[in-house]
């Protein structure tokens, strides 16, 4: 069983990650017994949502470094929100460890600033909402920057947040949660509403 885990903090944006979260179950109804979602916290103790859901992270950041260990960590997912500016000192060194090993990390809107900050991003591509957002960190990758949805380079995705559905779609990818032909027919399905898209989607789904 792989893990696919997910940051849990204050004000995480709603959007960013619930597209992921329901083609983790998705996928494995179709192949039961292969990924599992895993809830990590700074701390365990009960967060709020952006859109004021109530979530409780499952496991401190600490345990990424057994899954890491194990070879059971797929990736590492961290959602948007508004306090990335400062702080979660604890992530930066659990990203900085995973990213040594190798293990994907993906981030989006909000979090690529945490990214930028802890140097993750001077000598990689990388996107966000703008550049003059992640710019205010005192980054020195200003010269990587790319105006695109998402990208990932060597183990590092990162993405606008008005782009959940590509991102997701690169999680997919990244992660090996569904064949790649498979995230591309569903990424084309939902950014295209298209019915020929969604017959694509569905032949991938059968194969």
């Amino acid at each position: 069983m792989r893990t696919i885990a997910l940051y849990t903090t204050e004000t995480m944006a709603d959007w960013e990650y619930a597209y992921l979260t329901t083609q983790i179950v998705g996928a494995e109804q179709l192949k039961p017994g292969r990924f599992r979602l895993l809830l990590v916290g700074d701390g365990l103790e009960p967060v709020r949502t952006l859109g004021n859901l109530p979530l409780t992270p499952e496991a401190d950041l600490d345990a990424l470094d057994a899954l890491a260990d194990d070879g059971s960590l797929a990736a590492l997912v961290i959602p948007g929100g508004d306090h990335y500016a400062a702080g979660h000192d604890r992530l930066i060194e659990a990203v900085g460890r995973l990213v040594d090993q190798e293990i994907p990390v993906a981030a989006i809107c909000g979090a690529t600033l945490l990214l930028a900050r802890g140097g993750f991003l001077d000598e990689r591509r990388h996107t966000s909402n703008a550049a003059s957002y992640l710019g205010a960190s005192g980054y020195r990758g200003g010269a990587h920057y790319v105006e695109t949805p998402v990208v990932t380079d060597r183990g590092v995705t990162t993405a606008s947040g008005i782009h959940a559905v590509p991102f997701t779609a690169e999680v997919m990818r990244i992660s090996g949660l569904v064949p790649d032909a498979m995230a591309d027919a569903w990424e084309q399905v939902f950014l295209s509403a298209r019915e020929d898209d969604y017959m694509a989607l569905m032949e991938a789904t059968a194969t």
